[in-house]
């Protein structure tokens, strides 16, 4: 088993391994590796396994190196709230997460990280963390079918949306705006924001794959999300409302036309993404009907204690607190600074 990087001139080969496999999804897409690079400079040596040199693939792995500090890394599978198996077979699996560790010994890491998704067998060496879950809804041909199927409480907060006013608006062009209203919800959390540059590289990548979805009060983008379609799921990475908007009801109108769109583009499935187990984020989308996966991740230290990832440590909330006291125009231009360095 030969175990390598994917090279400048194999793109096609990746991504079309990607749409064939029945077990990827959007976040094994090749565009995350050109977004990563040309927004942060993050080192991302995707991984490709083939029996022998020049052969067909037989497995891929998406890694990125997160370097923190001088002399201070980690390694992981996706950036922020992706997940995926490792697009393998069992041999080649193995054979490509032992690249990957091996590789983050020899840059002294201190871990690396499989964002994983639903009940496989974690690697040997590595300890599960178990705190998320992905929340998915089941779409019809026609919308009207599972309008009806939705509460009362459901479809009167959707009418209150539509009687509201809100412009809907879709494509590219939207980008800003979204970011913008993205931005302002992040800071209003305590959580540092990507960086406007790591959306454009990745929209433009992804090409018609990437749809931005807005709502609009007169001028300004009050709602928005990105979507993105890939092999018959619209996945919804990110998604946000302007607070001041909340009595307008964006957050039901926006993920109910997401929602339209979808079903009218003969798509089967909605990925909300990824939340915390037991989180208010969470119960709004199972409010849709939405089923749940768990999102394990694996963790191997190669230095130290692994990470807890626990949103809810005493100095966790600290740093939370901190940041939404800062102005936003200073969170805004630090924070993407943060996230390459701290927070893929």
């Amino acid at each position: 088993m030969l175990i390598g990087e994917l090279g400048e001139t194999e793109a096609s080969a990746w991504d079309a391994y990607v749409d064939g496999h029945p077990r990827a999804n959007c976040y094994h897409l090749r565009a995350w590796k050109v977004a990563a690079e040309a927004a942060y400079g993050i080192e991302a040596p995707f991984l490709v396994a083939r029996e022998h040199a020049g052969g067909a693939l037989r497995g891929v792995l998406p890694l990125f190196v997160v370097r923190s500090a001088p002399g201070s890394a980690y390694l992981t599978t996706g950036l922020f709230g992706a997940y995926g198996p490792v697009l393998a077979d069992e041999e080649a699996a193995q054979a490509l997460i032992a690249e990957a560790v091996q590789r983050a010994r020899a840059l002294r890491a201190r871990f690396f990280v499989v964002k994983a998704l639903g009940s496989q067998s974690h690697p040997r060496g590595f300890d599960p963390v178990d705190r998320w879950v992905v929340a998915r809804l089941p779409l019809a041909p026609d919308p009207d079918l599972l309008w009806r199927g939705f509460r009362d409480k459901m479809r009167n907060a959707i009418r209150k949306g539509q009687r509201s006013g809100l412009e809907l608006r879709t494509g590219h062009a939207e980008l800003d705006g979204f970011y913008d209203v993205l931005a302002e919800n992040m800071h209003r959390k305590g959580v540092p924001i990507y960086g406007r540059s790591l959306f454009h590289e990745l929209v433009r990548d992804l090409g018609d794959r990437a749809e931005i979805v807005t709502l609009a009060d007169g001028t300004r983008t009050v709602s928005g999300a990105l979507v993105i379609r890939f092999g018959g799921v619209a996945t919804v990475p990110f998604a946000s409302s302007r607070p001041s908007s909340f009595h307008l009801n964006p957050n039901n109108l926006l993920y109910w036309e997401i929602i339209s769109r979808a079903c009218r583009a003969g798509l089967h499935t909605l990925d909300f993404g990824r939340s915390l187990r037991d989180s208010s984020a969470l119960s709004f989308k199972l409010s849709w009907g939405a089923r749940t996966e768990s999102q394990p991740m694996y963790v191997h230290a190669v230095r130290g204690a692994p990470p807890r990832f626990d949103v809810s440590a005493r100095s966790i909330r600290f740093l939370v607190g901190l940041w939404r006291s800062l102005p936003r125009s200073f969170a805004d231009a630090l924070g993407p600074q943060i996230c390459r360095r701290w927070l893929a």
